[in-house]
């Protein structure tokens, strides 16, 4: 039902940096379920007495870790930019870590195993750089660990098989990761193709919409200059004979070739701008349709110009000429209204019999046409329907166009 494209479309590049961050973030939020499965344990094991602690002192640790899980949950559940909130967590983590160990019995306390976590969860997250500084880390806690928790063995060997283990983790995190990270490689080269043909498919749809602008212009100027004459001469043989019913025909023919002239295209719309035009051609639907038209346009906007007026335009006539043929509408209200960022948006509501968008057959030509216009628009179009309560058809399209 919409299509960001053009203008307002992101690049390619863009797009790439956007899938990094959705894999990030994807992985951030599967960590901070882990996280809080880790503070339940946490909970479980202090209350049970599976760890020789200081009791007072471990319960105030695990009230920071709490704090520290709860306020990382809510930086990454969108108060935070997701990048330096897992930057954050991966330096957090250890340290929590650390200190619980401390007040639980050192490198014997059943908590070091998280050590482990962290740098899986490191590896999942960045790649091998990261987790290899955050080895260097975790190492580094240990054997602070080692020498200043109560009761702790310095002996050397346990050291080095505790070093070990985090080395070992360390590099089954980075092989998992890397297997990860070919899946990911494998969606940003598809992100990456199907971002480079929608950019060729829109430039395409794009140079044949101002094509066909330029040849419906063609025919209105080729159609002013053969006929102007005819209708010249034909006005003159009508006066010299004083036929009354030759001089009606001629005018009747004169305001049909005018308005298909206009159809083709409005020189309004080039001399006065979008929203004069616009005013002209409801003022005009509204003495051939059957249905009442309004028309609500925003003050700010009454200078509107944009190179793709011409396009914007003929999405209205494409609308107006569907409710025409199908909605059996009392009243149509047309409006263009600010969106914000220079944005404009126009509105087309009838109180007409209504449709369901779902059942629309794929070819429908009129939602396709005014679809491919709004592509090339870069903006995007919205259609919303229910059987027996009309239609609403949003275009809403991009800035730089108020002069």
């Amino acid at each position: 039902m919409s299509a960001d494209l053009a203008s307002g479309e992101k690049p390619a590049d863009t797009v790439l940096e956007q899938v990094s961050l959705g894999h990030l973030q994807k992985a951030e939020r599967e960590i901070v379920w882990l996280r809080w499965l880790g503070i339940a344990g946490w909970a479980f094991i202090l209350w049970s007495g599976g760890a020789a602690t200081d009791a007072g002192w471990a319960w105030i640790v695990y009230a920071g870790g709490l704090a520290y899980t709860a306020f990382a949950h809510w930086r990454i559940a969108g108060a935070g930019s997701i990048l330096s909130s897992a930057r954050i967590t991966t330096v957090g983590d250890p340290v929590l870590v650390t200190l619980m160990c401390i007040v639980t019995g050192g490198p014997a306390s059943p908590f070091f195993p998280f050590y482990y976590f962290t740098l899986l969860a490191a590896a999942f997250r960045f790649g091998w750089r990261e987790t290899l500084g955050l080895l260097v880390l975790n190492s580094g806690l240990t054997v602070f660990l080692y020498l200043v928790a109560p009761g702790a063995s310095p002996e050397l060997s346990s050291l080095v098989i505790a070093i070990f283990h985090l080395s070992f983790s360390a590099a089954l995190g980075v092989l998992l990761a890397r297997w990860a990270q070919e899946n990911l490689d494998l969606a940003l080269d598809r992100a990456r193709a199907l971002s480079f043909a929608r950019d060729r498919a829109r430039a395409l749809l794009q140079r044949l919409i101002r094509t066909q602008e330029d040849e419906r212009r063609l025919i209105a100027g080729d159609l002013h200059d053969r006929m102007s004459g005819h209708l010249f001469a034909l006005r003159q043989g009508a006066d010299r004979t004083n036929d009354s019913e030759i001089s009606a025909a001629v005018d009747s023919l004169s305001t049909d070739v005018s308005a298909l002239m206009n159809e083709l295209h409005p020189t309004v719309l080039d001399d006065l701008g979008f929203c004069v035009a616009v005013e002209e051609f409801i003022a005009a639907q509204g003495e051939s349709s059957s249905f009442s038209i309004s028309l609500d346009i925003a003050p700010g906007l009454r200078s509107w110009r944009s190179a793709t007026d011409a396009m914007l335009f003929r999405i209205l006539q494409e609308a107006l000429l569907n409710i025409r043929k199908h909605a059996r509408a009392r009243h149509v209200s047309v409006s263009f209204q600010p969106a914000g960022q220079g944005a404009a948006r126009l509105t087309v509501s009838d109180d007409g019999e209504g449709f369901d968008p779902a059942l629309v057959r794929p070819g429908h030509f009129g939602l396709l046409t005014m679809r491919e216009r709004a592509e090339a628009l870069g903006g995007t179009l919205e259609v919303r329907s229910v059987p027996g309560q009309g239609a609403i058809l949003v275009v809403t399209v991009p800035g730089g166009g108020v002069s």
